[in-house]
């Protein structure tokens, strides 16, 4: 079964935190950085071409990039739709997810899914309410419920208790590692040169602050 993607009613009177915003302007710069591979490819292989090398197992890392953007995608997805939706006090399960379906194996799939979220962001950074609708606060303060599995030996998740801002930034970092496996993929197994990749891609924000330092 295919993971279901969530339409979103969009709420024109929630005001987000300019914490949020920032969050929300780290994962963005994330789905820019994944789209503008699959462009790289598209141009330097041709269409069919760049769908064969999205799933191309990587000897050095044994995975594909469909792999690691949709397992990274799946992570961001879950707080990003909370935030979009207004929702308060909710729950994210970070390990109910689906492997090897057409996320990850259907080039096509997966970028409509990444420019779905990237509209998804667009729309959070733009939205102000309407002086005379009745505002309702989302910040990076509010309380979620986080789930992981902790143990192969079972399929029980342990719940950790968390906030939305802190889950949006962990959507970011997890995702930037991912990142820079997929450099190694793109470099090593399919040829890219990597300074046809765009500035900093892959690369902690810590990391590029040092070296610009």
């Amino acid at each position: 079964m295919e993971r279901e993607h969530i339409h979103i009613n969009q709420f024109t009177s929630i005001m987000f935190s300019n914490c949020i915003k920032s969050l929300i302007h780290a994962n963005q710069g994330i789905i820019r950085q994944k789209i503008a591979l699959l462009d790289l490819l598209e141009t330097q292989y041709g269409p069919q071409t760049c769908a064969e090398l999205f799933t191309k197992t990587c000897p050095i890392v044994k995975a594909t990039i469909g792999q690691h953007y949709r397992h990274s995608t799946d992570h961001m997805e879950l707080p990003i739709l909370m935030v979009h939706s207004g929702i308060q006090d909710g729950e994210i399960h970070y390990d109910l997810r689906v492997r090897g379906g057409t996320l990850e194996k259907d080039i096509g799939e997966a970028r409509k899914r990444l420019i779905s979220i990237q509209e998804i962001l667009k729309d959070i950074d733009v939205q102000h309410p309407k002086e005379h609708e009745q505002k309702k606060n989302l910040t990076d303060h509010e309380k979620v419920d986080t789930y992981f599995m902790l143990s192969g030996d079972t399929n029980l998740e342990c719940k950790l208790q968390s906030t939305l801002g802190r889950e949006l930034g962990f959507a970011a970092h997890h995702a930037i590692h991912h990142m820079a496996m997929v450099k190694i993929i793109a470099i090593q197994t399919l040829g890219v040169k990597e300074i046809d990749l765009p500035a900093d891609f892959g690369m902690a924000p810590s990391t590029v602050n040092y070296f610009h330092q």
